[in-house]
């Protein structure tokens, strides 16, 4: 394929040859189309070597002394039967703003947040079908911000603040809703409510059954994790329990927040915290406790009944995509809102 160059206009030409067994060669020149070139159409030369783009006339007088025969010739002839035009007619294509490829975004971060964003990826998809939204498993709040800041992802999704460092690296995050941070069980565990008192005791190793004898076994999250920071943040007594928890031995230690809802689920006896937005979103099989007698839902956060909450934030970098944009614009939507107050969160307004 060449691309032949004028002064206001640019030609898109492709050779299609076939090539038969009996040495027969039929060659046909086809005109793909034209526009105008841009400042930057230097590009062409990129598309690796099948194109060649020169500053000649357009038309036929673009490939002079050479007819469409000796222009198969040259190519030598090769078994079987060769549609040669199919690349050109593909890269020609690719070059008008009319046939623009999918734009994919890539999301990923806080596993609490990961369910929800899946629902109004999926609902975005269909308002905006040429653009794919891809969602990787959790990478926890601090590995979606960083990638976010690196462009590895469009957005990161995180459960805390941007630190003044990560603001200075170029970040910019947008909160788009709250949830109930929560204590949750297996459901072999016959309860259905908790106290602090009682969460204190768990943590500092006081309290080591349930009251129907089953061994009660402790899901830890990472000291630097976003749950452990919530709940030290609650009291000072809570504080010096988890401090406690951290330094006892053999207790289970879940990455992600994927993983600790996983050993809840899986663990008879076990104890540990999740988020409202997660075990909805996910259809999770634990059981939520409600604290002191104020259950979690979207309405007690929302109202200020049940005081704790973590928010969720899209990180992205300073001057985000169009695209991008587009998708922050979806989510903080009408539609957008009643997605994430179906999967357990509160947006904002």
């Amino acid at each position: 394929m060449r691309i032949a160059h004028a002064p206001s206009r640019v030609e898109f030409w492709a050779i299609k040859t076939l090539f038969y067994r009996n040495g027969t060669v039929r060659a046909t020149r086809l005109r793909l189309g034209s526009r105008v070139p841009a400042e930057t159409d230097g590009f062409h030369e990129e598309f690796y070597g099948l194109c060649r783009y020169e500053k000649k006339e357009t038309g036929p007088a673009a490939f002079p002394g050479s007819g469409t025969e000796a222009f198969a010739m040259r190519a030598g002839k090769r078994l079987g039967v060769a549609v040669a035009w199919i690349v050109p007619l593909f890269l020609g294509a690719t070059m008008f703003h009319g046939n623009v490829h999918a734009e994919t975004l890539r999301i990923s971060g806080t596993g609490g947040a990961i369910g929800g964003m899946r629902l109004l990826a999926e609902a975005f998809r269909k308002a905006e079908p040429g653009v794919e939204v891809i969602l990787p498993r959790s990478i926890g709040s601090s590995g979606g911000i960083r990638a976010a800041i690196v462009g590895k992802l469009d957005i990161g999704l995180s459960a805390r603040p941007l630190s003044p460092e990560e603001m200075g690296q170029g970040a910019w995050q947008t909160a788009y809703a709250r949830t109930a941070f929560v204590f949750a069980v297996n459901p072999d565990v016959k309860r259905s409510d908790t106290t602090l008192a009682e969460v204190i005791d768990i943590y500092a190793g006081r309290k080591t059954t349930w009251d129907e004898g089953i061994f009660l076994r402790l899901i830890l999250r990472p000291s630097a994790n976003t749950d452990t920071i919530t709940l030290r943040n609650i009291s000072a007594e809570m504080a010096c329990a988890v401090q406690q928890s951290q330094n006892r031995k053999g207790l289970i230690v879940a990455a992600t927040d994927q993983h600790s809802a996983d050993a809840i689920e899986r663990t008879s006896g076990a104890f540990g915290t999740t988020t409202l937005a997660l075990v909805v979103s996910e259809k999770r099989r634990i059981r939520i406790l409600s604290l002191s007698g104020v259950t979690p839902t979207t309405k007690s956060v929302q109202d200020g009944t049940y005081p704790y909450t973590k928010t969720f934030f899209m990180v992205t970098r300073q001057v985000p995509s169009p695209t991008v944009v587009k998708f922050i614009r979806f989510v903080r939507s009408t539609e957008g809102k009643d997605i994430l107050s179906r999967a357990g969160q509160m947006p904002y307004p």
